[in-house]
Order: structure tokens, then C-alpha cells, then sequence
């Protein structure tokens, strides 16, 4: 068992597969890796890790990135740590942008839950942030659903003068959806200090 120095036992673990992206979000932390690797680790690497994480503890995993669901291999990474003895809990943090065709795949190779990154429901704005799809990220967020993966959440980073006055018509969004939503504050992580200054709400 691992613990930290407060003897709290480590029990959740987050997988970065990739650190490639088909996104371009000014606000994206990277999950604090400031260079990207030139490789990825395979399935087999991840899988062992996996396991031997769970040899020390951890009963939860969740897949992030990047964007996970552009490794061409995801249901061979997802079937592969969905059948470790001891994992009670496989998640995966998704742009939901590729999420759509794969969801139902996703489900039966034994991912259980789902969050997807969506920061605003305005085509425009989505459009401006990160040059996506938001009628392919909302597609993902029902497909998701529709296959039966529960909770599907949604992140909604907030940021000031953007998307702030957008809770209200996400919430409603959620609850139409049958989603959970969370807010998300704006970290000051590997983004530059006058980005987090101009944008960050409390």
C-alpha cells in the first residue's frame, strides 16, 4: 500500500496514454507535463503498470491524456486493464470530439465511466477556444449515455468573461442529457501567468 505523508493510501491513479490532441485549448495543463514524449507507451507497458499499481493499492484508473481516443489501439488499452483483478473503478477523460462511434465499443470492452471536457455550448466560442467540433463533442456526450455509461460528467472549465454567465444553460444541458455536471477552476498550471490573471474565476 502507498501512502502519502499524511498516511492517506493511494488508491486513485491517472494514465496519460497520449499526448497527442486533435484540440488546441490555450487553457489544456497537460496534466503537468511540459514537453511531449516523441513515444507512447504500449499496450502491454500500460496494462503492466497498471497492474502493478494495483499491487500496491490502487483500486481506481483513470485514462487521460492528450486525447486518449486518438491511440488506435484504445479498446486493446481499455480491454487489457478492464480484466486486472482488483480494479473497481476504469474511467477515462475524453474531449468527446472522436467519443461517438467508439462509445458503445468503449462500454463493452469494460470502460465504466466517462467525462467529457466541454467548456461551452456555443458554437463559436467552442470553435474560438480549441478549433473543434461542438456538435461532435455533444454527439459523444449521447452516445455515451446511450450506451450506458454511468456517470457520464461533464467538465466545464470556467473561465471569466468567456463562459462564465454559460452555467445556467449547461446545467440545463446536464440535466437534459441525463449528465452530471462539475465546474472547473482554471489552474496556474503551464499556462502563463497573465493567461490565468485575465481568465481565471474563482
Amino acid at each position: 500500500m502507498i501512502c502519502d505523508n499524511y498516511e492517506r493510501p493511494t488508491i486513485n491513479l491517472r494514465v496519460s496514454i497520449s499526448q497527442r490532441c486533435n484540440l488546441k485549448c490555450p487553457y489544456c495543463h497537460r496534466e503537468g507535463e511540459t514537453k511531449t514524449p516523441s513515444t507512447e507507451m504500449s499496450v502491454e507497458e500500460i496494462v503492466r503498470i497498471t497492474r502493478i499499481a494495483i499491487s500496491l493499492g490502487v483500486s481506481r484508473l483513470k485514462l487521460t491524456g492528450g486525447e486518449p481516443l486518438l491511440r488506435p489501439d484504445i479498446l486493446q488499452i481499455v480491454e487489457g486493464i478492464a480484466k486486472l483483478q482488483g480494479l473497481r473503478d476504469l474511467s477515462m477523460t475524453t474531449n468527446g470530439t472522436l467519443l461517438a462511434p467508439l462509445a458503445k465499443p468503449l462500454r463493452k470492452c469494460g470502460l465504466e465511466r466517462i467525462n467529457v471536457n466541454i467548456p461551452t455550448l456555443n458554437t463559436e466560442i467552442y470553435r474560438e477556444l480549441n478549433g473543434g467540433s461542438l456538435r461532435a463533442a455533444i454527439e459523444g456526450v449521447k452516445a455515451a449515455v446511450k450506451a450506458g455509461f454511468y456517470p457520464v460528467k461533464l467538465n466545464m472549465l470556467v473561465l471569466r468573461d468567456v463562459n462564465d454567465k454559460e452555467i445556467s444553460k449547461m446545467m440545463k444541458f446536464a440535466e437534459e442529457s441525463e449528465a452530471i455536471l462539475q465546474l472547473i477552476e482554471l489552474e496556474p498550471i503551464n499556462v502563463s501567468s497573465d493567461y490565468y490573471q485575465r481568465y481565471h474565476y474563482p
